[in-house]
C-alpha cells in the first residue's frame, strides 16, 4: 500500500533515479542528465508552485522509498491540471492508479475543485489507461496544442467531473 505526502527537499536523493532514467521521462519536457540538473529542475520548477499558489507537489511513498511524484500544476477557476511521474521500475503494480485516486479526492474535498484535467502526449498510452482506470474520460484531441523547442505537440485533454457539486450546471438548448 502506498502513501502520499508533500515534496521535502530530502527527498531530491530520489528524484534522481526517476528524473534520469530515459524511459521514465520519456514524456516528461525537461530532461536532466546530471543530479544538478535534477536539482535545479526540482528548485526551479516545483518552487514556481508556490510562486504561483498552487498546492505542494506529492511524492510517492512505498516502504519509505520515494517512486514518483504527483501534483496540480495548474489551477483556474475551480479547475486542477494534474501531472505525474513514476520510477520505470515500479510500474504495472497500481500505484499510480492509488496515488491518482488519493490526489483526485484531495482536489474535490480539499482545494474544492469541480474539474481535474490531465493533458497527455497520444502515444503515452501507460498515462492515458492510468487516468482512464480513476475514471478520467478523454474530451478532446487538441492539436498543435504545445510548443516546445520549436515544435508543436498534439495533445490529448483527460477530465474527471465532480457531479455531485452543488453548483448548477448551465447547459444551453439550440
Amino acid at each position: 500500500m502506498i502513501k502520499i505526502r508533500k515534496l521535502e527537499e530530502y527527498d531530491l536523493d530520489s528524484m534522481y533515479e526517476i528524473f534520469m532514467n530515459p524511459e521514465s521521462t520519456k514524456y516528461w519536457l525537461t530532461k536532466c542528465n546530471s543530479k544538478e540538473e535534477v536539482d535545479f529542475m526540482m528548485k526551479i520548477e516545483y518552487l514556481s508552485y508556490y510562486r504561483r499558489g498552487l498546492m505542494h507537489p506529492y511524492v510517492i511513498v512505498l516502504d519509505e522509498k520515494v517512486i514518483g511524484i504527483l501534483n496540480f500544476n495548474d489551477e483556474f477557476d475551480g479547475i486542477g491540471r494534474v501531472g505525474f511521474i513514476l520510477n520505470q521500475k515500479y510500474e504495472h503494480h497500481g500505484y499510480m492508479t492509488q496515488a491518482l485516486e488519493k490526489l483526485i479526492e484531495i482536489g474535490f474535498n480539499q482545494c474544492d475543485y469541480h474539474r481535474i484535467e490531465a493533458l497527455v502526449f497520444p502515444q503515452n498510452i501507460k498515462s492515458k489507461k492510468t487516468l482512464e482506470r480513476v475514471g478520467f474520460i478523454k474530451e478532446a484531441c487538441m492539436s498543435s496544442y504545445l510548443r516546445h523547442e520549436e515544435q508543436l505537440y498534439d495533445i490529448d485533454l483527460y477530465a474527471i467531473v465532480r457531479r455531485e457539486s452543488n453548483e448548477k450546471r448551465i447547459i444551453d438548448k439550440v
